[in-house]
């Protein structure tokens, strides 16, 4: 299942950059880019990023138009020092939308970030428990998934993969998975690669409920290509670990756009992504049509 992200502003025909009001118009307004979307083989979206401002009415419009198209729905949400209703609440009327029988929907959500790591790894800790708890209390069909993220000197650092999956382990919930960003690792393992393996750990990638897949061009959150993300590594250890949930594209058209049209890049990533899955699952059928013989 591919997906891609898409942030409200974006679905509320209020974008934000140049970048986003220059992809809304090649398509011709929202519904028209969620109609291309579907017809091009995504099948779902992921809304970035829902914040505790982020008005219920936009999150309710943002699912509703979404689902409307034929679409499944995830959702990058804001980890912040609060009560499960406060997290929970600008979500709710998008949650409040979605068929169970879609299955458990994915909430990604990075660890807190003070300055302090040993703090921020409590804390995030805390927050997940309290959370998944709360969520599991009140029956809501939801799994967390806890995301790798960049770092900026070399050393471990509870924002890499190694560092999630620590934090995910102690949390030590059910409904508590990881977030599986290839862009952020692969940053990681180009600037880093004395403190970054190219893999994450075998856990890790049994944990992965969601992903985040975006290239790396002295940024990141290109559309990837064969020169910018080892995709076909990363897809094939992943989906060999037991991954059956969305592959989503995380870009971010306003750090490219000087280099590549939004929409084309955009189109690009989606091709890309098919083809490499595609080809993973040629393998696996003539895989298993030996092993027959």
């Amino acid at each position: 299942m591919i997906g891609t992200s898409l942030p409200p502003s974006m679905l509320m025909e209020s974008p934000v950059t140049e970048a986003d009001k220059m992809l809304l118009d090649a398509y011709g307004g929202h519904m028209a880019l969620l109609r291309a979307l579907k017809d091009m083989g995504v099948d779902s979206v992921e809304l970035r990023t829902v914040r505790p401002d982020t008005p219920r009415s936009t999150t309710a419009a943002c699912a509703a138009d979404v689902l409307g198209c034929g679409l499944r729905l995830t959702i990058h949400a804001t980890l912040t020092e609060t009560d499960g209703a406060g997290f929970f609440g600008p979500l709710m009327p998008a949650l409040e939308q979605i068929p169970r029988e879609y299955g458990p929907v994915p909430l990604t959500v990075h660890s807190l970030r003070t300055g302090s790591e040993p703090l921020d790894q409590a804390n995030t800790v805390r927050m997940l428990r309290l959370l998944s708890d709360y969520a599991c209390e009140r029956g809501l069909n939801v799994v967390f998934a806890l995301e790798n993220n960049r770092i900026h000197r070399s050393g471990l650092s509870i924002m890499d993969c190694h560092g999630v999956e620590a934090t995910v382990r102690e949390a030590d919930r059910s409904n508590v998975g990881v977030c599986f960003d290839f862009g952020h690792l692969y940053s990681n393992f180009l600037a880093f690669p004395e403190c970054t393996p190219f893999l994450p750990s075998e856990w890790f990638l049994k944990r992965a409920v969601h992903t985040h897949i975006h290239g790396v061009a002295n940024t990141t959150h290109y559309p990837p290509t064969e020169d910018n993300l080892p995709l076909g590594d990363y897809l094939r250890h992943l989906i060999a670990a037991g991954y059956r949930g969305v592959f989503n594209l995380e870009l971010e058209c306003g750090r490219y756009w000087r280099d590549i049209d939004p929409r084309e890049g955009h189109e690009m990533a989606v091709r890309t992504l098919r083809r490499h899955l595609a080809a993973l699952e040629g393998q696996k059928t003539e895989t298993d049509r030996q092993s027959m013989e």
